[in-house]
């Protein structure tokens, strides 16, 4: 359903940091309102369970030229079991050309998006513009992820709170919820994580008290 306002957010797990050559383990991607920050409070469990996901077929990247080291497969393997998950192959692999079609649709469905936000500027937004450059539709980010539209959730974050050498983090407001079950490195579970961060401040900043589940 298409809303006056909105805002869009991704999230790419991937195996490596370099956003030029690494292969994509999964993506999750999703619109939110800002309004219902204060008047309909999102749950972690609710954005679960809205968030789109897609998972690739990393030997299909690697065909194809990326490539990751010894060191980026060990750190990977140091995560939870539920986050390795996403590593092993999977008859709902995509390719590239299949993410860009679905999310694509998505921002087309979802109508205009007044900002798309990123953990960080420098990793997420050029991972994208890489694989769309890679595809030959650059075309699709300037009509949808315009470039001047992006933002940073760790700077938004760390400038509410005076810059406290947090990195973006914060106490969310479900956080029995969260203890129970959240998945670090999971895309899914990190752009809920993400919008719940979001959603706690700026209740603190309109004061307004935290939901309760």
């Amino acid at each position: 359903m298409k809303q006056e306002k909105q805002d869009f957010i991704i999230d790419f797990e991937t195996i490596g940091q370099n956003a030029m050559k690494c292969p994509i383990v999964d993506a999750a991607f999703v619109v939110f309102d800002w309004d219902r920050f204060l008047t309909d409070p999102y749950t972690f469990e609710e954005l679960t369970g809205m968030v789109q996901t897609t998972k690739f077929d990393v030997k299909a990247q690697c065909d194809n030229g990326c490539s990751f080291s010894k060191d980026d497969l060990a750190w990977w393997q140091g995560q939870s079991e539920e986050a390795k998950v996403n590593l092993k192959p999977s008859e709902n692999d995509l390719t590239i050309q299949e993410f860009s079609a679905i999310i694509f649709k998505y921002l087309r469905e979802v109508g205009k998006i007044e900002h798309w936000w990123s953990r960080g500027n420098t990793f997420d937004p050029v991972l994208i513009e890489r694989v769309m450059n890679e595809l030959g539709q650059h075309h699709l980010m300037n009509e949808y992820l315009k470039w001047w539209r992006v933002r940073d959730i760790r700077t938004w974050i760390d400038a509410k709170l005076n810059f406290p050498k947090k990195n973006g983090f914060i106490p969310v407001a479900d956080i029995e919820y969260w203890n129970e079950t959240f998945i670090g490195h999971d895309s899914t579970h990190d752009v809920s994580a993400d919008i719940m961060r979001l959603q706690t401040l700026h209740r603190v900043e309109f004061d307004y008290e935290q939901p309760k589940r």
